[in-house]
């Protein structure tokens, strides 16, 4: 089931791997992105409205046959210490997935045996004390962390170039709420928005990590721009006028900011399928994929050691 899946990840609290399930929900979605058009490098509506017809919001027995379908065709042998739920826009939003349905969720990880911590995402705005405190109530003694895009720290990068629409002020006050509830938080940080050239994107994904953890932020994830088919990426990849980010690209940034706390790389696969990626050469692309791969396993940048070639230049 691909909406459904077991995969392994390095849990840095905890410094270990473990077992990770990965569970994505047809939630309505995006709201920013009905109300808007959405951020400039996203084509995940596309996907959202194909499973949800044109963005309806099911009712909360819908969720929750598709949640326990997948936990018993798949789960239920395995023992995930991890659950990582993506609804293609923000799980604490009662527009895109029920109230109703968030608590029963989380109420199913309280009683889990093996399942420990669980991860959503959500837009900044969405996070808050009356939300914070249900979360909180129905998970018991279990983790939650919350996933935020921030994707820059520059706000005319941010809402400007990226149309995020959000201030540094309201991602602030969510990343203090989950602190005084303690919940651990999760900052995506994305690299090379079309309106910075490369070397720009590598010191503007830096000084992004740097302010992630300067406020509080607990993880990041450097979330390295692909091209999907309907974005505004798309027509200017056709263009000739934007190209992904080099492999040699993401690298530098990881090792610049690994030791400022957890620093994963995002994967470049998603729904739709992207028609470019991050890309070197070709002739090491395969070398430095797979040092991507055991870093994310294990976030030591080691594995990024001694690699080169002349395309590096």
């Amino acid at each position: 089931m691909d909406f459904s899946f077991i995969d392994k990840i390095f849990e840095p609290f905890w410094q270990k791997c473990v077992d990770r399930w990965v569970l994505e929900l047809p939630g309505a979605g995006c709201e920013w992105f009905k109300k808007t058009g959405g951020c400039t490098m996203c084509g995940f509506n596309q996907a959202t409205y194909k499973y949800t017809f044109g963005g309806k919001l099911y009712p909360h027995f819908v969720f929750m046959a598709i949640f326990y379908l997948a936990y018993l065709m798949i789960i239920r042998k395995a023992k995930p210490e991890i659950l990582v739920i993506y609804n293609g826009g923000s799980f604490l939003n009662d527009k895109e997935i029920p109230a109703k349905t968030q608590l029963a969720i989380l109420n199913f990880v309280r009683r889990h045996k093996t399942i420990e911590k669980i991860m959503v995402e959500s837009r900044a705005e969405y996070v808050n004390e009356i939300k914070l405190r249900q979360y909180k109530e129905a998970l018991g003694e279990k983790k939650l962390e919350i996933a935020i895009g921030l994707e820059s720290a520059d706000d005319k990068v941010r809402n400007e170039c990226l149309k995020k629409g959000m201030s540094k002020a309201t991602f602030e006050k969510a990343v203090k709420l989950c602190k005084i509830f303690d919940i651990q938080t999760f900052a995506y940080v994305f690299l090379k928005p079309f309106c910075l050239t490369e070397r720009e994107a590598i010191e503007d994904a830096i000084k992004s990590i740097k302010y992630c953890f300067k406020v509080g932020i607990d993880e990041v994830s450097l979330s390295c721009a692909f091209v999907q088919e309907g974005t505004l990426l798309h027509k200017l990849y056709q263009r000739g006028e934007f190209q992904p980010p080099t492999l040699w690209s993401i690298i530098e940034v990881i090792q610049r900011t690994a030791h400022l706390g957890p620093v994963r790389i995002g994967s470049f696969d998603d729904d739709p399928p992207p028609i470019a990626k991050p890309h070197n050469c070709g002739e090491c692309d395969f070398g430095v994929l797979v040092a991507i791969e055991d870093y994310n396993l294990y976030l030591d940048t080691m594995f990024f050691d001694g690699r080169t070639c002349d395309c590096k230049k």
